[in-house]
């Protein structure tokens, strides 16, 4: 899987590809995927989130990936992501912002770049249906990002 990587990265970012892969791993991607993991400021972050979750004011991670049938996640998203004419299967992006990234980590008392892949696994498992709008999804997320933060060595 092929990580593309936009804006100042706020520390190694080897170990979160790593979060990514691993957190995508179930799915059995084909060799031609693609994620791409955007760096923004918060100014953009929270015009970002205004404008497509209506809620004005900064987040830490935000995804845009392809539309998926309610309910559809994890390895029952396969058959409903589309490959682009070209054979490559282009998952969406991860906009992660380092300052609200730096706030959290400070706060769980946990090393930044920890914190930038689990935020990156996150990240990833929205573009492949999960969803944290409930109090049972967002356990799920929780779980699924931790592990995958787990098995690479990251401090969860």
């Amino acid at each position: 899987m092929r990580i593309a990587v936009a804006g100042e990265a706020p520390c190694d970012l080897a170990p979160v590809r790593r979060v990514i892969r691993a957190a995508l791993r179930p799915l059995r991607l084909p060799r031609e995927s693609e994620v791409a993991l955007a760096f923004v400021d918060d100014a953009q972050m929270r015009e970002l989130n205004r404008r497509h979750r209506r809620i004005d004011r900064t987040t830490d991670v935000l995804s845009f990936g392809q539309r998926l049938p309610r309910g559809v996640r994890g390895a029952e998203a396969r058959p409903h992501l589309d490959e682009d004419p070209d054979g490559v299967l282009r998952l969406g992006d991860i906009l992660i912002s380092p300052s609200q990234a730096r706030r959290q980590a400070k706060r769980r008392r946990r090393p930044l770049e920890s914190e930038v892949a689990f935020l990156a696994a996150h990240g990833a498992l929205h573009l492949v249906g999960y969803e944290d709008e409930t109090p049972a999804g967002y356990r799920e997320m929780l779980r699924l990002g931790h592990d995958a933060t787990r098995q690479n060595s990251v401090k969860p």
